[in-house]
C-alpha cells in the first residue's frame, strides 16, 4: 500500500512540474508594449553613453541651422536649431535648439528629443533605428500639458497609446492595433 502511494505521488509530480513550469514561464513572459518599453530605455542609456565621448571636430551648416559633433568620421551629437523673430528685441531673429540627436557607435541608432520651444505645441522623445522611429516614445503638449505614452515600429503608430493630463492622470487611450510587431524590436542588436 505504501509502494502505491509513492508511485502514485511520483506520477503526479511528473505532471504538475511540467505543469508548474509553463505557468511560471507564462506569466514571467513581457507584452509586447512592456518588452518595447524596456528595449528602448535600455537602447537610450547606450546611445547616451556612446554620443558622451568627447568630440574631436564640429561640422556646421548655416544655411540648415545644423551643428554636428564627431568623433573620428562618426557623428556624436547633431543639433538642430529653430530661427524665430524676438517679439521682445525688436523682432530680432534668435534661434532655439528645435531638435537634438545622438548617436549609438555603430550610426544605426539615433536617440531623438525634439523640446519644446515657443512656435511648437509638441514634444517628442524616442528611439530610431535607421532613420525610422521603433518603441517607446513619449510626447507632451505645451498647451494642455498633456503626456502621450505611445509606440512605433518602423514609423507606424502601434499598441494603445495612453494621454495624461498635468497631474499624471489618464485622459484617454487610442488603440493602433499591430502591438504584436514590437516583438521584432528583439531582432534589431545595439553592436558596439
Amino acid at each position: 500500500m505504501n509502494t502505491n502511494y509513492q508511485f502514485s505521488a511520483k506520477r503526479k509530480l511528473t505532471v504538475i512540474l511540467p505543469l508548474a513550469a509553463l505557468l511560471s514561464l507564462q506569466a514571467c513572459k513581457q507584452s509586447p508594449t512592456d518588452f518595447a518599453t524596456t528595449w528602448t530605455k535600455e537602447i537610450k542609456e547606450k546611445i547616451i553613453e556612446d554620443a558622451s565621448q568627447q568630440s574631436d571636430s564640429t561640422f556646421s551648416d548655416t544655411i540648415h541651422h545644423e551643428l554636428t559633433l564627431l568623433k573620428g568620421n562618426k557623428k556624436l551629437k547633431q543639433f538642430y536649431f529653430a530661427a524665430r523673430k524676438d517679439q521682445n528685441e525688436n523682432e530680432k531673429i534668435k534661434y532655439d535648439t528645435g531638435m537634438i540627436v545622438l548617436f549609438s557607435s555603430d550610426q544605426n541608432f539615433q536617440y531623438i528629443r525634439q523640446p519644446l520651444i515657443p512656435d511648437v505645441d509638441r514634444s517628442y522623445e524616442g528611439v530610431a533605428y535607421k532613420g525610422n522611429r521603433f518603441g517607446a516614445a513619449e510626447y507632451i503638449y505645451r498647451k494642455d500639458k498633456i503626456k502621450e505614452a505611445a509606440f512605433h515600429f518602423k514609423n507606424l503608430n502601434v499598441g494603445t497609446w495612453v494621454r495624461y493630463d498635468s497631474t499624471g492622470k489618464k485622459v484617454d487611450e487610442t488603440e493602433n492595433g499591430n502591438a504584436e510587431k514590437l516583438e521584432q524590436l528583439k531582432e534589431m542588436k545595439y553592436y558596439r
